[in-house]
């Protein structure tokens, strides 16, 4: 795919792209292998809905993002919450996941619903607090960190009878009062315009208009492309044959496999005029799927050229074997 970098240099974006299927001894590969996605899908109405994977074209990503994508299971029948728990190597997260709930106001006293009972629920944003606060026609407000999501009120004089609680909930910050303001979790993806991946977006003031514009900004921050959920980037890399832990997104229950331990893909760029390169690919993206039963996981790489994708005669995409972690005798 042919992109430009920060500084409106033609470059060639490689991404290589594998599916691996869940079995009852581990991860197998998939004999259907799902496309890279350039331009993300939404759980719901495109630009109104969060993402259920997100657009797979950006240029470099500094660190490997990791996503859960799926739903609650309640461990038995009538539960109103249960707990969803994700280890993937060094990453460790879990979301207390709760029943419907809604505010109401009795005697002058404003009180949640007791939640009720579910079989399962989506692990979406729009299912964690945040969202609008259009109480105030005049000035609307929003939760920068997630606007899809529910429950959120810029004040506690804002109350709306009926008003859903978010049913995925930090465990140990739960939401106890009305009006009040919690951090949003998930183990989805976010949006670019969400905070914090707004923030690394950079400034784009008079200065920039002037001087920089169409190209992004000076302080433009690559940390922008990682899209995973505060708490599901990796320092560095993972290296895909680290072990993995889901409980509670699961009717089968506690899922434990190891990711497979593929080598990383080789990619040979022949260019116009020039020696073939070799790009160095990262594993920069690791989705996990109980919906599908699936994992996918993305290597990336991408190549500067002189002219654009015109330099490029051809490509060349090998993967040899795999690598398994070593083990102590």
């Amino acid at each position: 795919m042919g992109l430009s970098d920060e500084d409106g240099r033609p470059a060639l974006l490689l991404v290589v792209k594998a599916t691996y299927s869940f079995g009852d001894t581990g991860l197998r590969l998939a004999e259907a292998q799902v496309p890279v996605n350039w331009h993300g899908t939404p759980w719901g109405k495109p630009g109104e809905s969060s993402y259920k994977y997100e657009m797979e074209s950006a240029l470099f990503k500094p660190a490997t993002d990791v996503a859960l994508v799926g739903h609650a299971y309640s461990q038995q029948k009538g539960a109103t919450e249960t707990v969803v728990a994700l280890q993937v190597g060094p990453l460790k997260k879990a979301v207390r996941v709760i029943g419907e709930r809604t505010w109401f106001k009795s005697l002058g006293h404003v009180a949640a619903t007791k939640p009720l009972p579910f079989d399962k629920l989506p692990l979406t944003w729009e299912r964690a607090f945040g969202g609008w606060d259009r109480t105030d026609a005049a000035q609307p407000s929003f939760e920068p960190s997630n606007p899809v999501g529910t429950g959120f009120r810029a004040s506690p004089r804002h109350f709306e009878e009926g008003l859903r609680l978010p049913n995925l909930e930090d465990p140990t910050t739960p939401l106890r009062e009305f009006g009040e303001r919690v951090i949003p979790v998930n183990f989805g993806f976010t949006s670019p315009d969400w905070r914090p991946r707004a923030k690394y977006a950079g400034t784009y003031d008079e200065a920039w208009n002037k001087v920089r514009k169409p190209l992004l900004p000076r302080d433009f921050d690559r940390r922008f492309f990682n899209a995973a959920a505060p708490g599901l980037v990796v320092p560095g890399y993972l290296r895909g044959n680290e072990p993995v832990i889901i409980a509670g997104a699961s009717p089968k229950g506690r899922l434990a496999f190891q990711l497979p331990g593929q080598a990383v893909p080789t990619v040979t760029v022949e260019l116009v005029g020039a020696k073939d390169t070799k790009p160095e690919m990262r594993l920069d993206t690791v989705i996990l799927d109980t919906d599908a039963e699936q994992v996918l996981m993305l290597w990336r790489g991408h190549v500067v050229l002189s002219d654009g994708v015109h330099d490029v005669l051809g490509l060349r995409v090998t993967a040899e074997g795999v690598s398994r972690p070593k083990r102590n005798p």
